[in-house]
């Protein structure tokens, strides 16, 4: 028995669509393991483990970005990026759990954002 052209790429097309569609299913979502908060083309971000945090500042512009964590239990600590727009961020490890975030753009005006991160 031949299988005409038409058949077999069909048959192959409905192949590779559902192996893709496996592996796309299979794959962690990126958002598992670390969560981020922009603030214009910055951003601050917790780690999976909500302990490590880190704060970018990714505009050459002169004004600073600023990430403020909350905790399960304790006092908030503000983060900055050191550095400015230069490679790198500003990043730490605490003990305790991060459950929120209050992410600043430090120019003239200050704007800042507060987001619960989710768990």
């Amino acid at each position: 028995m031949k299988i005409g052209r038409s058949v077999f790429a069909r048959f192959a097309a409905v192949f590779v669509g559902a192996a893709l569609l496996f592996l796309a299913s299979s794959l962690p979502a990126q958002a598992a393991s670390y969560w981020r908060m922009n603030v214009f083309s910055n951003y601050v971000g917790v780690g999976a483990d909500r302990h490590w945090v880190e704060v970018c500042d990714m505009e050459a512009d002169g004004v600073g970005v600023s990430g403020t964590f909350y905790f399960r239990s304790g006092s908030p600590v503000k983060v900055g990026d050191g550095n400015g727009s230069a490679a790198g961020c500003g990043n730490r490890t605490f003990s305790g759990t991060v459950i929120g975030v209050e992410a600043c753009w430090n120019g003239a005006d200050i704007v800042c954002d507060y987001r619960s991160v989710p768990s």
